[in-house]
């Protein structure tokens, strides 16, 4: 494959494929609306503090409500280590409000992305076939700038409340 500015590369088809954030990258200035109406600009808005950003696949996915309780039940534990965290996923709004609701999400939940451009920004894999983003994770460091990610192009692989706590940690301790 040849590469193509920094992380895209072109495929034997000649088809320029999306490109995979790396570790110490900045994150890319993504817009999403969340239930309830507030306009969020990643990373600007939460700058400051860390960040846990999770695409999900839907709400009817089993593995992102499992994952998205997680985050909502972490929520005191993210707080006192300031992690921010912020969702997002394709569905409208009535069903990420119903999610919400549901699962008593205490984080905002950005609905209706493209998925075609959250992964031509940020390298996502889009499920084959359909129009949805598969589980894909960062963390930030309070400038915006990528600790870690984990891409997934299925259904499992995705960040725990735990792990990120524990390298926000790591992290914090080491900071000069």
């Amino acid at each position: 494959m040849a590469h193509v500015g920094t992380h895209s590369a072109i495929g034997p088809d000649g088809v320029v494929t999306s490109p995979r954030l790396r570790n110490g990258d900045r994150f890319p200035d993504l817009q999403i609306t969340a239930v309830g109406g507030r306009t969020i600009t990643l990373p600007a808005d939460l700058a400051g503090s860390y960040v846990a950003v999770l695409f999900y696949r839907g709400s009817w996915c089993p593995y992102c409500n499992a994952q998205l309780a997680a985050f909502s039940r972490a929520r005191e534990l993210l707080a006192a280590t300031d992690i921010a965290v912020v969702a997002l996923s394709v569905d409208d709004e009535a069903t990420s409000r119903a999610l919400v609701d549901k699962l008593r999400i205490g984080f905002p939940i950005g609905y209706g992305v493209n998925a075609d451009d959250i992964a031509a920004t940020t390298g996502a894999y889009v499920a084959e076939g359909s129009s949805y983003l598969q589980s894909t994770g960062f963390v930030l460091d309070r400038d915006g700038r990528i600790l870690v990610a984990v891409y997934s192009s299925g259904a499992i692989g995705r960040l725990l409340p735990d792990d990120v706590v524990g390298l926000v940690k790591y992290v914090a301790a080491h900071e000069p």
